[in-house]
């Protein structure tokens, strides 16, 4: 661009902050005011009241509820359903000095809640002065005890508790009776105060006269500080009575509903079209407040109808169509919102509150950059409230990231890549372009030289007239990656330069920068740095992303740094906040905590002393004229008045909210002195207790313990702050609670709570050893009958083991296909045969060992079983097998021994039996075999033969050792072979030989035919 239309450009950028500063107003309050909502069915209040333990009851067109900081708490009438437990629609409340809490309705009269029976009791309905039947508009207790009782139709009445009567008062305004009462006060000399339909009376020396002055609608009437009265009415008149006359102060051209004095001396002023502020020794209204939309933590609506100041101090607001909303207000903090848009006026200088970079001019104003490109200049002087001056000119768009200003007056500026250059004026000087993301610390050496930290690396450029940034690296020429976040210089002695960023802490010596040592367990509890301060003393305060405020302490004999730490030491979680800055008396701020190292305490703020200002932003701060720290945010300024800010003491009204018996709600006769009393039986108890801390209630911490059953604390937080106890052992216990709004610090106050739990007959002493005999007879009668059911279930057992063991071995002894016992059945019995038939054999004379003493060893083989398997497959082979070993049991006697021995071999030993029917028995095993074809399955059939060899032990009858089993069984095998041989489906055996011995066995025993020494037995013979 030319110089000339830049030049005429600025020129015109400055015309236009000039004009948007005129129009802002100077010293124009420009601070929020915010509110704290709380959620009422239908945002619907007529009107609020504060009980002695400190209770904010809520009146409602739905019924009265008492509110705890966490619940609303419905209170009801005694009723079988709802619609009769109900007060309907409640119009005004009076807070009892006994506790008690009188409640004035629109339909159903005068009731009051007594907190020692935890119930509602109605007064009477009824016509004439039994008792109110018109709607109530006003309630008021005076020094006595007595209830004043305004109603809408009736009149005002007097009640007297002690005797439980109503009186009619003779309330006249010019001669004639006044039946419209709107408003009641009893003033602190005693004086009672009456605002009815046609102006204000006061009673005197028990005559009610009329106030002159007054002739309209009196709806609400307050008494302030100094002793005055005053009075709001229906025409929107705003009055005090001064010197018996009432003098008008303002004329609001709106209902006055609702008057209250803050703690501050302000008057509040509710009405119909919003809420005003009047300073009470002038009469000028300080403040105009009315909803609007755009401000979550403003005004919720315009229609005022309660207002009320609790024991804290903290004002309450209520409304038609705005509910119930508390003031969020602390004298040290407060938040500078946007500018309203005016209708139809120019666009708000501060149209968008979100400030993510902060400058304080050495002249008083503040530059806060926003979002949109534009640089906004406030008024940071004392008093000023941050007022809006206007737009500092500067013809870029870009957004401002960081800034500075420098000795002669001119600025830095860290923008959309580019490092600018500006004079004081605003006019661009130079600028240069800027690598590693978004700048996020610009500071200005006393060398002249610009530092900045980026996202990625740190830069700096030499001066003004440098051609380009460098890239800063450690020294010994290692890159410094990650972002940085913090850069201070010292400003004595060396003027080192510490930085600090996502790698940790550095600082510069010896020309460059180096990583700072840290001695053992005196490190930083979290390496990446945030935010770095030097005290006025020295001392570097460094703040870390997980453990907080870090103070370097000194340095050990090895040149390492010893930090303490603070916000790990307090229990403080996070970071401390980054945006580190130093008050008068030497606490260290940020936006969201303060620490004083004196008192070596740590205490947050935030949204309930009214800093609501959005997300807070990193490298968004500055210090202010005066000592004042501004910290930006994404909805606003925070502003932070250190000189106001004191530690809360800490004391909080803690209160039982609710009792449970057996988990039923449970309403004592007496609760204070003697206790809760519990009767005998009772299984659990449960009490629900509450610190009444209205700013912001989840923010507090609970612990209790029930002594005389835990000897420690107990710490939950807000929502468990109703523990059960039982079943309890009777007794006297003491349930003690206390309550504390700051992270780690515990106040001496308590609350104590006396338990007697009351016996039932059966846990007096006598009960008890009377109980103890019987238990020791029954444990005596018990051990008796389970030694003798442990025995018989032993036995049960035993048996059940011995079955499964009998079992397990005999599947261990049996072919799982067939059915049949395999090898090692025969190997566990056959020695006990053998020796059975030698003892006979050699018992006996030789020759004549008794009948049926004989063993005969059969090996069977299925004549082209391979034929069976490769025709029909495995399975018919299988079924085969199966089918067989049924043919066989049918044949085999059941003390005979049938064995799988192989494949499709099988051996059979039969025991107690002739030798000489083995043929016999041979023959009908291959009858039982060949006769009958077998079923394969699928409809198909197979027929199959079998070959057998056997031989007769002992096979020398004179001599039984001389064939001992493995040269029978060798035999035998020897005759299954010669039976295939003879052609399949036949039998061959030896029954005898006489003084042979097994090596004399011939290879083929074809040739045993003509040997005399040998009995053969063969198929076909």
């Amino acid at each position: 661009m030319p110089s000339p239309l830049r030049s005429l450009c600025c020129l015109l950028l400055l015309l236009l902050t000039l004009v948007a500063g005129v129009q802002a107003g100077p010293g124009g309050e420009a601070l929020e005011v915010q509110f704290r909502a709380v959620a009422v069915p239908q945002n619907t209040v007529p009107a609020l009241a504060q009980d002695r333990d400190g209770f904010i009851w809520v009146a409602t067109s739905k019924g009265l509820t008492r509110y705890d900081g966490y619940r609303l708490r419905p209170i009801e009438r005694d009723g079988p359903t709802s619609a009769r437990r109900n007060l309907g629609w409640v119009r005004a409340l009076g807070a009892g000095r006994d506790g008690r809490m009188w409640i004035g309705t629109e339909f159903m009269g005068l009731m009051v809640f007594d907190p020692a029976q935890d119930r509602v009791e109605s007064l009477g309905s009824v016509r004439g002065v039994a008792g109110p039947h018109a709607p109530i508009r006003a309630l008021a207790e005076d020094g006595q005890g007595t209830v004043w009782v305004g109603t809408l139709g009736q009149g005002l009445l007097r009640y007297t508790p002690a005797t439980r009567r109503f009186e009619a008062q003779d309330l006249r305004w010019q001669g004639e009776p006044e039946a419209r009462v709107l408003a009641l006060r009893v003033g602190r000399d005693g004086t009672v105060w009456a605002g009815h339909w046609r102006g204000l009376s006061r009673l005197r020396d028990g005559v009610w006269e009329a106030l002159p002055g007054a002739s309209a609608p009196v709806l609400a009437l307050a008494e302030d500080s100094d002793g005055r009265l005053w009075l709001g009415t229906q025409d929107g008149r705003l009055g005090v009575v001064e010197q018996g006359r009432v003098r008008w102060v303002q004329q609001l051209q709106a209902p006055v509903q609702a008057l209250a004095e803050d703690s501050a001396g302000r008057l509040w002023v509710g009405s119909k079209v919003g809420l005003l502020w009047l300073n009470r020794g002038s009469g000028a209204i300080e403040a105009r407040l009315r909803h609007d939309p755009r401000r979550l933590s403003g005004l919720a609506g315009n229609d005022i109808s309660g207002l009320l100041r609790d024991a804290s101090g903290a004002m309450w607001i209520s409304g038609y169509g705005l509910g119930l909303q508390r003031h969020q207000h602390h004298p040290a903090l407060a938040v500078r919102g946007p500018d309203p848009a005016a209708d139809g006026g120019p666009p708000a200088v501060l149209a968008e509150a979100d400030v993510r970079a902060l400058l304080s001019l050495r002249n008083g104003e503040v530059l806060a950059p926003t979002q949109s490109g534009r640089v906004v200049r406030l008024d940071g002087r004392p008093g000023r409230g941050l007022a809006s001056l206007g737009v500092w000119p500067r013809e870029r768009a870009s957004v401002v990231e960081s800034l500075a200003e420098a000795p002669d007056g001119s600025l830095w500026m860290a923008a959309a890549g580019r490092l600018e250059h500006r004079s004081a004026q605003g006019r661009l000087l130079r600028d240069w372009p800027l690598d590693g993301g978004r700048a996020q610390r610009l500071l200005l050496r006393a060398n002249g030289e610009v530092w900045l930290g980026m996202q990625e690396g740190l830069y700096r450029l030499r001066g003004a007239s440098a051609p380009a940034l460098q890239r800063v690296a450690l020294a010994g020429g290692a890159p410094l990656h990650g972002g940085i976040h913090a850069l201070i210089e010292e400003k004595a002695g060396s003027g080192r330069l510490w930085v600090g960023g996502q790698q940790g802490l550095f600082r510069e010596q010896g020309g460059g920068l180096a990583a700072v040592p840290q001695a053992p367990g005196e490190t930083l509890a979290s390496p990446v740095v945030m935010g770095l301060l030097l005290a006025r003393d020295g001392t570097l305060w460094v703040d870390t992303p997980v453990a907080g405020l870090h103070r370097l302490r000194g340095w050990d004999q090895q040149g390492r740094a010893r930090f303490d730490r603070i916000g790990e030491r307090h229990g403080s979680e996070g970071v401390f906040g980054g945006n580190l800055h130093e008050d008068a008396r030497g606490r260290i701020w940020s936006q969201l905590q303060v620490y004083d190292p004196k008192a070596d305490r740590i205490d947050s703020f935030g949204a309930a002393e009214g800093a609501a200002f959005g997300s807070f932003w990193f490298f968004a701060s500055a210090e202010l004229p005066g000592g004042a720290l501004l910290f930006g945010g994404s909805r606003g300024l925070l502003r932070v008045l250190p000189e106001a800010f004191e530690p809360d003491p800490g004391v909080l009204p803690l209160v039982i909210s609710a009792l449970r018996v057996n988990g039923q709600p449970h309403a004592p006769e007496r609760l204070d002195g003697q206790g809760l009393r519990l009767p005998a039986g009772t299984r659990s108890f449960s009490v629900e207790f509450a610190g009444l801390d209205y700013a912001d209630p989840g923010r507090l911490r609970y612990q209790y313990r029930l002594q005389g059953l835990d000897s420690d604390w107990t710490s939950v937080d807000p929502g468990a702050r109703s523990p059960s106890f039982g079943p309890l052992w009777p007794g006297r216990y003491l349930l003690q609670m206390r309550v504390t709004a700051h992270p780690t610090l515990w106040g001496p106050a308590r609350l104590e709570l006396p338990i007697e739990l009351l016996p039932a007959w059966w846990q007096t002493l006598w009960a008890q050893l009377a109980a103890v005999a019987l238990l020791l007879l029954a444990i005596w009668a018990y051990v008796r009958w389970r030694t003798r059911l442990l025995r018989r279930r032993e036995a049960v057992l035993q048996a059940l083991v011995d079955e499964r063991t009998a079992e397990l071995r005999e599947a261990s002894l049996t072919d799982a296909l067939t059915g049949l016992r395999n090898r090692r059945y025969l190997e566990l019995r056959l020695q006990d045969d053998l020796r059975l038939c030698l003892r006979r054999f050699e018992a006996s004379e030789p020759g004549l060992p008794g009948p049926d003493s004989d063993l005969v060893l059969m090996l069977l083989d299925l004549d082209h079983f391979k034929r069976v398997n490769d025709a029909h497959g495995h399975a018919a082979g299988d079924a085969v097998l199966v089918t067989l070993a049924e043919r066989l049991r049918q044949v085999f006697r059941d003390t005979d021994s049938l064995v799988r021995w192989g494949g499709e071999e099988l051996l059979v030993l039969v025991r107690e039996t002739s030798r000489a029917d083995a043929a016999e028995l041979a023959a009908r095993v291959c009858a039982a075999v060949r006769d009958q074809p077998f079923d394969i399955g699928l409809g198909q059939t197979v027929a199959v033969s079998v070959s057998i060899g056997f031989a007769a032990f002992p096979l020398d009858p004179r001599r039984p050792r001389a064939w001992d089993w493995p040269a029978t069984l060798a035999l035998a095998d020897s005759a299954l072979y010669a039976a295939k041989a003879r052609g399949r489906d036949g039998y061959f055996g030896i029954i005898e030989a006489m003084d042979l011995a097994p090596a004399e066995v011939p290879r083929d025993l074809s040739g045993w035919a003509g040997d005399g020494r040998v009995v053969v037995r063969a198929s076909g013979a």
